[in-house]
């Protein structure tokens, strides 16, 4: 009877040692897969790559902005981008928990308006000061990492104005700011963006309010303007006041980071 008793308890063990270990795995979260863009801002084409190396995990993603679920495509090859685009992705695997969405826009550029003349009020603060006002209509995207290299211009403010004169007029239907969201190191979004062409009016976009939690990431906000051909635009950015109450910064005036703007 004793042996019989070791015996179960043995078993016993073993099976709660298996479903522990189950367990362990069902909790286990996968990282988000890595994604190499060529270029964000193209003017024909861009290459994506996502790439996730563990055995039996799938990519995953859409490329219209909707959720990344386990019913959408598997990402099996490079994709060659030829229009704007929100891709997202997102790593699955049939032991592990299903990773974070991970998501980037690309944009393909209709016009350059690398010859604009530029002002820009206030100076961007000296922490940040990009390659001034060139920065803004170069196409050179910046990346989350901000610190590295000089594409980002960044401003510790509550408004900021670009005023921008073309060569010539030139068609205008939207404005794109290529902005960067970072709570973490206290970069905000703007509350409002407005346009003007000759003290008139002809833009506007609210922007939401900033939520906890919201990943850093870069955000391409899309002004919508009065269809028309323009010799100058005057873009006015309201941003946040202050850092809101639930950040450890609460009460300091946030940063807003800025590397493109895109006339299309």
């Amino acid at each position: 009877m004793r042996y019989i008793f070791c015996i179960c308890l043995l078993l016993f063990s073993c099976e709660e040692e298996k479903e522990g270990s189950f367990a362990s795995a069902e909790i286990f979260q996968l990282a988000p897969p890595i994604v190499q863009i060529d270029s964000l801002l193209f003017a024909k084409s861009a290459r994506l790559e996502a790439k996730f190396d563990m055995p039996e995990a799938i990519i995953r993603y859409t490329e219209d902005g909707s959720e990344v679920t386990a019913t959408s495509q598997p990402y099996t090859q490079p994709i060659q981008v030829t229009k704007t685009s929100e891709f997202a992705f997102r790593v699955f695997h049939p032991q592990y928990q299903e990773s974070q969405e991970i998501r980037t826009q690309l944009l393909r550029i209709k016009q350059k308006v690398s010859d604009a003349n530029i002002s820009i009020n206030p100076a961007a603060h000296p922490n940040y000061p990009g390659q001034g006002a060139r920065s803004l209509v170069d196409l050179q995207k910046g990346t989350t990492q901000f610190r590295a290299g000089n594409k980002w211009l960044g401003f510790q403010t509550n408004k900021v104005k670009f005023l921008m004169d073309f060569k010539d007029e030139i068609p205008v239907s939207n404005l794109i700011l290529s902005t960067l969201n970072d709570h973490g190191s206290w970069i905000f979004m703007p509350r409002a963006i407005r346009v003007f062409s000759n003290t008139k009016q002809i833009g506007e976009l609210l922007v939401k309010a900033p939520t906890q939690g919201a990943p850093k990431q870069m955000e391409l906000l899309d002004v919508p303007v009065v269809n028309g051909a323009y010799k100058n635009v005057e873009i006015q950015i309201d941003l946040m006041e202050t850092i809101p109450e639930w950040h450890q910064g609460k009460g300091t005036i946030p940063f807003f980071f800025i590397d493109e703007i895109v006339v299309q």
